[in-house]
């Protein structure tokens, strides 16, 4: 069999191993009836080989081997091969390949790659601009890229030296591209410039693409030493989008601005849903010397804790003193707006207390405001049918207490931020106000004490603080003292109540 035939049908061949050697040989053969096996090969072969190079191994492309072995063979004819023309146009074919082809053909094919870069078809002048290789590109075929009508190739214009790239240009591009795709490639060219803080933090402000503020997010969080840097990752942990969520809390571990860092997280801590999210706010270390008012809610994720690294993080929390929260004096019409804003998040339908919200905030009456608020909380958590599950009536208790405790919480905390002159992201509804596995009676004894039910006089949330056994032995006491009236209808005689409280805490003698 003649060297061509053999050549032609190991480019074919099924190993890769096989096919690479023949490109090399075919290449060193120069037979022309071996273009279009080449051809095909070069356009179509992405696999790669593992070969010998430099001190240990490397990867080598079929593909490139094959457009190697074509340029050699193409520059001993003159002009330009019909084929090759033909081929480098058709859509089927991948970008990366046929630039990688019209890379190799060299110098004789550059009037071809330059007609492409008048091409109708986007995709086809992106090929004849990714046969440039970007530490070739000058700053003037750079501007000719950035002024086309593709995004594409736009894209492909930042892909420039660094001697080359313009700040100003990609700030441009940054701020007012209308494709996402280079704002965002724009924003991270930035990310490692001497570039100030500020354009970064105007252009998340009204960014709407999650991909563009993560980009903006990654060059923030490089300034995070900025106070402006960490006001505008705050803007961000409640994003809609995860991903951002999750990377602002990573950027604000270790950031400088404790006063407004550790209510912002705080916020978050209440209101984040996603549990990879949480695990990033709290790794926050200083949260409880920031935000004391968050103590019982991290004892309570400590003490059911599923994850080793969940425990050990909470358990770094707890390990700070306890302190008393920082006094603040809540007012003003941003925090009315604030009050208002968290009590709409919180409420999935219209409320009965959004009404008495919207009179406080008319007559910015600032505790009638909170008030609401709270309120408003706590009849959501109340009404919530997931809050049944534990316990049909002392589950939907305990959250509805718990929303009540902790959207005062949050007020503090936003008036904190408002002082601070930084706008609280989002802290509504607040979540996880039951956890998997928790006691519904010791949950409830948690937010409910005996104390306030004596000087409520109410028998009622006293049995709810009793144990099946406690309540039993207390009916019983009940029934032994007045036979002929069977307690269907408890009064709240003093020495009923005293029993109450004796069962609630576990005392089973007056």
């Amino acid at each position: 069999m003649a060297l061509y035939e053999r050549l032609r049908d190991a480019l074919g061949d099924p190993d890769p191993v096989v096919r690479l050697d023949a490109a090399r040989r075919a290449g060193e053969a120069g037979d022309q009836r071996l273009v279009d096996a080449l051809l095909r090969v070069a356009l179509t072969d992405g696999a790669g080989v593992r070969v010998a190079g430099g001190l240990g191994e490397t990867f080598e492309r079929v593909g490139d081997a094959a457009a190697v072995a074509l340029g050699e063979i193409l520059a001993r004819l003159g002009g330009i091969d019909g084929r090759v023309a033909g081929e480098v146009t058709d859509p089927e074919y991948d970008d990366d390949r046929v630039a990688t082809l019209l890379y190799y053909l060299g110098p004789r094919y550059e009037p071809l790659r330059q007609r492409l870069e008048a091409h109708p078809d986007p995709r086809v002048r992106l090929r004849a601009a990714r046969a440039v290789l970007s530490i070739n590109r000058t700053a003037a075929y750079a501007a000719k890229l950035l002024a086309d009508p593709s995004p594409l190739l736009r894209l492909e214009g930042l892909q420039v030296p660094a001697g080359v790239r313009d700040d100003d240009v990609c700030l441009r591009l940054m701020a007012g591209d209308p494709a996402p795709e280079v704002r965002a490639g724009a924003a991270l060219l930035l990310r490692f410039a001497a570039v100030g803080v500020e354009p970064f933090a105007a252009a998340v402000r009204g960014e709407r693409d999650p991909g563009v503020r993560a980009a903006l997010l990654a060059c923030l969080a490089h300034r995070r030493r900025d106070p402006v840097a960490v006001r505008a990752i705050v803007g961000l942990l409640g994003d809609a989008t995860t991903a951002v969520r999750k990377a602002a809390a990573e950027a604000l571990r270790d950031a400088a601005e404790p006063d407004v860092v550790g209510p912002a997280i705080g916020l978050r801590v209440l209101a984040e849903p996603d549990e990879g999210v949480l695990a990033a706010l709290l790794r926050y270390r200083p949260l409880l010397r920031e935000a004391p008012q968050l103590r019982p809610v991290i004892e309570r994720l400590h003490r059911y804790a599923n994850f080793d690294g969940d425990r050990h993080a909470l358990g770094a929390l707890l390990s700070v003193p306890q302190r008393a929260a920082v006094a603040v004096r809540p007012g003003g019409d941003a925090f009315l707006r604030e009050v208002a804003r968290q009590a709409a998040d919180a409420a999935p339908a219209p409320q009965p207390g959004m009404a008495e919200m919207a009179e406080a905030v008319a007559a910015r009456d600032t505790e009638r405001a909170m008030t609401a608020g709270e309120m408003v909380a706590y009849r959501v958590a109340l009404e919530d049918p997931a809050h049944e599950y534990p316990d049909p009536v002392r589950g939907p208790t305990t959250a509805a207490r718990r929303a009540l405790l902790l959207t005062r919480a949050a007020h503090t905390l936003a008036a904190r931020l408002l002082a601070a002159g930084v706008q609280p992201p989002p802290a509504a509804p607040v979540v996880r106000l039951l956890l998997p596995g928790e006691d519904p009676i010791e949950a409830l004894r948690s937010v409910l004490g005996v104390d306030e039910c004596r000087r409520a006089r109410n028998v009622t949330w006293l049995r709810l603080l009793m144990r099946p056994a406690d309540e039993t032995w207390y009916l019983d006491q009940l029934r032994a003292a007045s036979p002929q009236d069977p307690p269907s209808e408890l009064d709240v005689a003093d020495w009923h109540l005293e029993l109450a409280v004796a069962a609630a805490e576990g005392r089973r003698s007056r």
